[in-house]
């Protein structure tokens, strides 16, 4: 393979000898006039001085008068100039991203030299084109789009809005022009506009060279055209273009758009003989995943390397070039370890990277702060959030985790600032700037922390900490570190005001249209490269990613205000030179590479088709190449469940359910015999080895804080009728006192809210917002109880939340120690009452004892065995009351429906205990001896329903 760029070097030099030094070279970039100054060397063989190398931007930049001015700046000239024209108070960051779509038309209209007044008169005379200088071709068409824009039965506010703002566009773009000379500055297009004009008028230059020498150009601009026919009259112009491969000559396909217009009007004057008649090897690479490509060039690369074909000391024949920008990180943490030294030549948009991402948490966080009482309270996701990014996480250590604890505790929906505590990167992160100024010093403050190396009290041991970033990670920081000191800049320059909203909104869209550019030493290396960076350059190995339709070639078209058939009939670019412009990059790219890897997602999901690119339907039907397809699967693993048993002569279980026993520091409940009998591997792990669901934070009352909540109000209710005595009578008089006192109820809501809810029981508040109505459904339901009570009165009550303890005898004399809380005791037509307050759904009747103990059952009732075992506790601890005891269940749910507290047992009213107990007692010592049986294991139900709300199913893969 001979590069198209060693021949254009190979026949100057031939020609020239040492004196090519007078002359220059224009490339479409930078990188492809570095391999020409490469392939000259090699070439000449000798020392000699170089020609001028240089992009057409770059010469046409030197050539005006103008100097270029930064896109910030020119967006704040054009904002100043819209709301005079306009006399619209339209905020700056709701204009930046239109204004910018602005700024990239006037681009477009100076590049392609287009009559500003007349593509931007409001054309009510469709007679007035007439005197346009466009063919007739031209003119049809832009008649055709304003014809039908007036078309009196299709006007519409979208179109009025269109029209009067077009109105205003011609001022808005000629003032700009004047505001930008008035300065000596210029955008990139109007720099082109001016010299391109001076060529027209036939201007001298003044080139100090003797020929300028255009090499590898495809698309170009009107603008660009003037110049290169200016210079090719005066004699000093010479133009190569790359249009060898058979697939670019074909005039079937778009990549050959801009060829005959091209050699007719811009001939060489050296003949560059070349045929390329050899086709690469060409593999089609379908993975599903994006990441997975960056994993699949890795394993074509180490094959390269294996098979010779590739030096990792001498990769530069190799490129890998990567139409999705967001698969360079990828890319980068994928190259085999064997090749040491990579050059990257593309743009890396900000917004993608890892200190964008903080900065949008650092807005999240900054939006959503709500003052209480005049002081800031920050939502808890948004610190939790920024407390995980690693930027900071990695600066806070212990700190981190301690403040993510105390959050998740003590329940912190809103977290002040002094609960976060007073490490110097909390107080710089937490703090709240209240003007736009205020705004770029906290954030450039942050960076700047950032950025500094960790004090001996931040390091740590751990070889994998994550305090110190990368070169890129500094290098993201630091581009994200000067847009904010340039818009800071700028705002004081023009007096530009505007909130600290707006100074984040208008940070973020900056970061979206700012790319950072990768710059290395090009003649070494690997390659990694955009495709606008294979502009005129030539690989023998090419690893091509995401060859998916929409993606090569993009789809995506930039936003204009100039409508598509003004920009068609006016000559500037359409979607169609985009089209040919992308289909000449890829077969030029591929024309004389002897090894080709084409890589695609084949997803299909959401947005994406999994579809390939157009060019690989080409290349396999109409140019019948051969194409070598591989399908690459990822290995997706179906787990079965797993079959989970648990010794209990192991990992200490023994030592650990011992402490159950009698005179041992722990005591089963009827929750943990609930759970066993649930399944016996939940039990072990929850109550045998400790294991919980982590706390997080319930912005809203969840189901057991709502029971918790009305278990405290019924406790305070009743206590205080009691007082200081063992019990009282409770009558009606009691209970009416009761709820006709709204402000006792309410400041005993306030005080359950604050014990259980918002954890900060010295500090009971009034509720607000959503608390607010949960706390008056808990008050309807709290007076409905008291309601159903009454009609009950008059009845002894002994106790709320009664702590009470016992023990099970069970074989080898052993005895399980038991415990419980019984919501209420009272006692009620001569027969204690054992109260449960229940807020899930239950059902009230059993059959039979033995189906309380059934694990196999799926609707088995579990709360008429709570209140079973309490009262089997409370007659032990009352030493057998000649009362009978009663057990009872108040379902909450059903206070305002057929509302019974009344258990069933064998579809009769269960009024005492003593009916059940030596059952109840038989089938507890059973289930008991079954779970301190050491050759019994644990394990796992065979009721998968069972699984259903289960913290620990992920174990068992169910």
């Amino acid at each position: 393979m001979t590069p198209f760029l060693y021949r254009i070097a190979q026949a100057f030099y031939q020609r020239y000898g040492s004196e090519i030094s007078q002359l220059a070279f224009v490339f479409p970039n930078r990188r492809s006039g570095i391999f020409f100054q490469k392939y000259l060397a090699e070439v000449a063989g000798k020392p000699l001085f170089s020609p001028r190398v240089t992009t057409i931007n770059d010469l046409l930049a030197e050539l005006s008068p103008y100097t270029a001015i930064d896109r910030i700046s020119l967006l704040v000239m054009l904002y100043k100039r819209y709301i005079e024209l306009r006399q619209s108070d339209e905020t700056f960051d709701n204009f930046v991203f239109w204004g910018d779509m602005l700024l990239g038309d006037f681009d477009d209209v100076d590049k392609y030299m287009v009559d500003a007044r007349q593509l931007y008169t409001n054309i009510h005379d469709l007679k007035e084109i007439d005197e346009f200088y466009l063919t007739d071709e031209q003119i049809e068409i832009i008649k055709r789009f304003w014809g039908h824009l007036f078309f009196p039965s299709t006007e519409s506010d979208n179109k009025q809005q269109f029209i009067q703002l077009w109105q205003i566009l011609y001022d808005l773009y000629t003032r700009l022009r004047q505001d930008l000379a008035d300065r000596n500055k210029a955008y990139e297009g109007m720099i082109f506009r001016e010299v391109a004009e001076r060529c027209r008028r036939k201007e001298s230059l003044d080139l100090p060279y003797t020929q300028v020498v255009f090499v590898g150009f495809n698309a170009i601009t009107e603008a660009e055209r003037v110049f290169m026919e200016y210079l090719r009259d005066t004699g000093q112009g010479d133009f190569y273009w790359d249009y060898y491969a058979p697939t670019l000559q074909d005039s079937y396909n778009k990549a050959a758009f801009f060829l005959n217009d091209n050699k007719r009007r811009f001939p060489s004057k050296i003949v560059i003989d070349e045929h390329i008649d050899e086709t690469p090897q060409i593999e089609l690479i379908s993975i599903p995943s994006a990441v997975g490509q960056a994993k699949q060039a890795t394993d074509i690369l180490q094959q390269l390397i294996d098979a010779k074909l590739l030096s990792p000391e001498r990769a530069i024949d190799t490129a890998i070039v990567l139409p999705d920008e967001e698969l360079l990180l990828p890319m980068l943490y994928s190259i085999p370890s064997d090749i040491t030294t990579v050059n990257i030549t593309m743009g890396y948009t900000l917004q993608h990277t890892t200190v964008a991402a903080l900065m949008d948490s650092v807005f999240q966080m900054q939006r959503h702060i709500r003052f209480t009482k005049g002081d800031p309270r920050f939502y808890h996701i948004d610190v939790k959030q920024l407390l995980g990014h690693r930027f900071i996480a990695s600066r806070l250590g212990d700190e981190a985790h301690r403040i993510t604890t105390f959050i998740n505790d003590n329940n912190r929906a809103f977290v002040s600032p002094v609960e976060l505590g007073h490490h110097p990167l909390i107080e710089l992160l937490f703090r709240i700037p209240t003007t736009a100024d205020e705004a770029a010093d906290y954030l450039t403050r942050l960076l700047e922390y950032l950025q500094q190396d960790a004090p001996a009290d931040e390091a740590t041991d751990d070889d994998n900490s994550p305090v110190g970033f990368s070169a890129v990670e500094r290098e993201f920081m630091y581009h994200y570190y000067i847009t904010i000191k340039r818009l800071r800049d700028v705002m004081t320059e023009q007096h530009i005001a505007m909130s600290v909203d707006t100074f984040f909104r208008l940070l973020g869209k900056m970061a979206a249209s700012i790319s950072i550019p990768f710059r290395g030493e090009p003649l070494s290396g690997l390659q990694i490269m955009g495709v606008l960076e294979t502009r005129a350059l030539d690989f023998e190995n090419l690893i091509i990613l995401s060859m998916n339709e929409g993606v090569f070639p993009v789809k995506k078209v930039a936003a204009s205000f100039i409508p598509y058939n003004l920009r068609r009939g006016f000559g500037m670019a359409t979607t169609e030179h985009q089209d040919s412009i992308y289909a000449y990059y890829f077969y030029r790219m591929i024309s004389r590479a002897k090894r080709v890897y084409l890589l695609y997602d084949s997803r299909a999901e959401g947005l994406k088709s999994g579809e390939v690119s157009r060019y690989i339907y080409q290349l396999k039907y109409h140019y019948r190449v051969p194409i070598r397809e591989i399908q690459v699967n990822c290995d997706i693993a179906t787990f079965s469940p797993t079959t989970i048993t648990v010794d209990k002569h192991r990992y200490g279980i023994e030592q650990k359910l011992a402490d159950f026993l009698s005179g041992g520091k722990s005591a089963l409940s009827a929750s943990a015999i609930n759970r066993y009998l649930n399944c016996p591997l939940q039990f072990y792990l929850q109550y045998i080895e400790g294991l919980e669901r982590p706390d997080d934070v319930a912005e809203s009352v969840d189901s057991g804080t709502f029971g918790s909540i009305y278990h405290g109000m019924m406790q305070r209710i009743y206590d205080r009728i009691k007082g200081d005595r063992e019990q009282v009578t409770i009558t009606a008089d009691h209970i009416d006192a009761v709820r006709k006192d709204k402000a006792l109820l309410t400041h005993y809501l306030e005080i359950c809210f604050a014990n259980d809810y918002y954890k900060t029981p010295q500090h009971p508040k009034a509720l607000t917002g959503y608390d607010y109505l949960t706390g008056e459904i808990i008050l309807k339901l709290i007076d409905k109880t008291l309601e159903k009570d009454r009609a009950l009165t008059p009845f002894i009550y002994r106790a709320s939340e009664l702590r009470i303890t016992g023990e099970a005898p069970i074989s080898h004399h052993r005895a399980v120690q038991l415990k419980g809380f019984i919501d209420r005791v009272d006692e009620c037509n001569g027969r204690i009452r054992i109260v449960d307050y229940k807020t899930g759904k239950e059902r009230l009747d059993f059959q039979s004892v033995g189906e309380l103990f059934d694990s196999s059952a799926t609707e088995r009732r579990k709360a008429i065995l709570q209140v079973l075992l309490y009262c089997k506790l409370y007659r032990a601890n009352y030493h057998h009351p000649a009362s009978p005891i009663y057990p009872a269940i108040y379902i909450i749910r059903n206070l305002f429906d057929k509302f019974e507290w009344n258990i069933k047992y064998e579809k009769e009213p269960f009024t005492d205990f003593d009916r059940v107990a030596a059952d109840f007692d038989q089938c507890l010592t059973a289930c008991l001896d079954e779970i301190f049986d050491l050759d019994r294991p644990f394990t796992q139900t065979t009721e998968e329903s069972h699984c259903q709300y289960c913290d620990f199913k992920l174990l068992c893969k169910r």
